[in-house]
């Protein structure tokens, strides 16, 4: 687990993969620069993706509150940009996240 600032440059390379695909990509992006990032690299069996997926809840904060109580975005995410956490898609994409920020960012 390590803090980051992220400056508008790294923030659009992260969110690379979102441009185009969710309308509120410059939002996102906005909120990633606004103030600290905390990356957590989680690790575990082959479902680790999908437990954690669990955990964090729907996309959507709303969605969260109805069909997914007591996850993390059900509880602490406010809309669909300040929705508490990121958390990765697929297992291998959580690889290449964990890559950016704990070797690319730091330079090893």
């Amino acid at each position: 687990m390590q803090m980051f600032y992220l400056d508008q440059p790294t923030a659009k390379e992260f969110l690379a993969v979102y441009k185009g695909i969710l309308p509120e990509y410059g939002r996102m992006l906005d909120s990633l620069i606004i103030g600290p990032s905390v990356a957590i690299e989680i690790a575990g069996g082959s479902d680790i993706v999908e437990k954690f997926r669990e955990l964090c809840g729907p996309h959507d904060p709303q969605i969260a509150n109805t069909l997914r109580k007591g996850t993390i975005r059900a509880n602490f995410g406010l809309d669909r940009v300040r929705n508490a956490i990121h958390c990765t898609d697929l297992a291998e994409d959580g690889v290449l996240e964990s890559e950016y920020f704990f070797k690319v960012l730091q330079g090893n």
